[in-house]
């Protein structure tokens, strides 16, 4: 049931904001982090009806206290330290779950395991993991951890979307030059 549970989102670019938009859709309450951006609004589209829905913006100890479910959409740090590790597993409520569709390596593996065992996170879902497409033996085997090919991009549709997007962006480039 997720109705009611709070996501806790890092990382509000695109990715971020469109898991704010199903997570509100199915009732949870969405906070979210992130160092770059000071506010969010979605926008959801309701029976022909707009509406826009603000998502609070937290510190990222508030984030990592209060969720019951974390959702990482963020690049790999520039000093290859993994965002998430002990230390932030130990501020984590007890029986949070963790989703990681950004990057191999944001996760510390090691630390994640630990919190597994320890009942601390009681599920991860990893689309990415450290040494892809091979990950470790007791990352795949884990009986709380499903793991995805990190291949949601790779649709027949996906493919067009970008192939849209970056038509559109290349043609607003040339629109703004002047000749």
């Amino acid at each position: 049931e997720l109705r009611g549970k709070t996501l806790g989102i890092i990382g509000c670019g695109k990715i971020g904001q469109y898991t704010a938009k199903y997570a509100l859709g199915c009732g949870m309450k969405v906070i979210a982090f992130d160092p770059f951006i000071d506010n969010i609004v979605i926008e959801i589209n309701i029976a022909d009806q707009m509406l826009n829905v603000p998502v609070n913006m937290v510190s990222f100890d508030e984030l990592l206290q209060t969720s019951d479910f974390i959702s990482l959409h963020v690049p790999m740090p520039g000093d290859g330290k993994a965002l998430i590790g002990n230390e932030e597993f130990e501020k984590m409520k007890t029986g949070v779950r963790i989703v990681n569709a950004a990057r191999g390596g944001v996760i510390d593996e090691d630390a994640l395991i630990n919190a597994l065992n320890s009942e601390k996170v009681s599920s991860a879902a990893l689309d990415v993991f450290v040494n892809e497409p091979s990950p470790r033996v007791d990352i795949i085997t884990h009986d709380k951890i499903s793991l995805t090919p990190h291949v949601g991009a790779a649709t027949v549709e996906a493919q067009e979307r970008i192939g849209t997007e970056l038509a559109n962006q290349i043609i607003k480039h040339f629109n703004t030059i002047s000749v």
